[in-house]
């Protein structure tokens, strides 16, 4: 037997898969949600199947918080991107309802987005263009308790994307930071990757509602204060815009980085970024 015959016995008893092109999908999308209630993941998934999100086009991925957190924003985002099969992958609150547009909106915003941006990452309802001279400055496009009425009418650049809709694109995937967790600023997060890795985000002109107007609550500041003491390091200087927050980094990340060494940067992570009292959900 010749070599070239030998390496392709030993292929094929391996199972080897050459891949030869961009992966493919079996369906078209992915929704992936955070579920703490029941009722409200109901009557997302009624108004779902009444705008054209069928079997046919997608799968729903339901995270269990139902009866407790196991997991958090920041998890399970990496948790759903393995299981996903679709070709956008859609993440949500239990708390939307697919009130005006549906699969044939989003498909086709999505395709005009692609048109204009084919290196575009992320995309959503709602998001922080930018904080100038003390000026929140947004771009919003949902129905919400706050009624205020905001729209777009082509897709927008923002830096930071609202959590309770976005999507992703499976062939352009941004995963979570691993030393941050919570269920707040995790959309933010997957946003400042993106950029990091050379995609970027936008709010595209897809109308649904969400019956939540947003909850600060007890842990709200100190996710804030996590997602500022790391990332004030790798963004000197920048005011960043988010929906519901807004950074002003300053010249604090250049600071702390003079006289910088291995182990002050590790006492740095363990001091101001790594949760001491995180629940360490086992994914093994």
């Amino acid at each position: 037997m010749g070599r070239l015959a030998k390496e392709q016995e030993i292929a094929e008893r391996l199972g080897v898969r050459y891949l030869t092109g961009p992966a493919t999908h079996s369906i078209l999308f992915s929704f992936v949600t955070l579920v703490a209630s029941q009722e409200r993941y109901d009557r997302m998934l009624t108004s779902a199947l009444a705008k054209g999100f069928t079997p046919e086009n997608s799968e729903f991925l339901a995270l269990d918080n139902r009866n407790a957190n196991r997991f958090d924003g920041f998890d399970a985002m990496r948790r759903a991107l393995v299981e996903a099969r679709g070709r956008y992958i859609v993440f949500t609150h239990d708390d939307i309802e697919f009130t005006h547009d549906g699969a044939a909106e989003l498909e086709a915003r999505l395709d005009e987005l692609r048109a204009l941006d084919p290196d575009w990452t992320l995309a959503g309802n709602a998001g922080g263009i930018g904080y100038r001279r003390g000026k929140h400055h947004l771009a919003v496009h949902i129905d919400d308790p706050h009624k205020l009425g905001l729209r777009v009418t082509q897709p927008e650049l923002v830096e930071s994307l609202d959590e309770n809709f976005f999507v992703m694109r499976r062939n352009r995937p941004v995963v979570n930071s691993y030393d941050l967790e919570g269920f707040h600023f995790y959309a933010g997060d997957l946003c400042r990757m993106s950029e990091i890795m050379g995609g970027r985000s936008y709010v595209i002109p897809f109308l649904l509602s969400h019956h939540s107007g947003g909850t600060v609550d007890e842990a709200f500041p100190l996710c804030r204060s996590r997602f500022e003491r790391k990332y004030r390091r790798y963004f000197v200087g920048r005011n960043l815009q988010m929906t519901v927050a807004e950074f002003r980094f300053g010249l604090a990340g250049m600071c702390e980085g003079w006289g910088e060494t291995p182990k002050s940067r590790w006492d740095f992570l363990k001091r101001n970024v790594y949760a001491p009292e995180r629940s360490g959900v086992d994914d093994t």
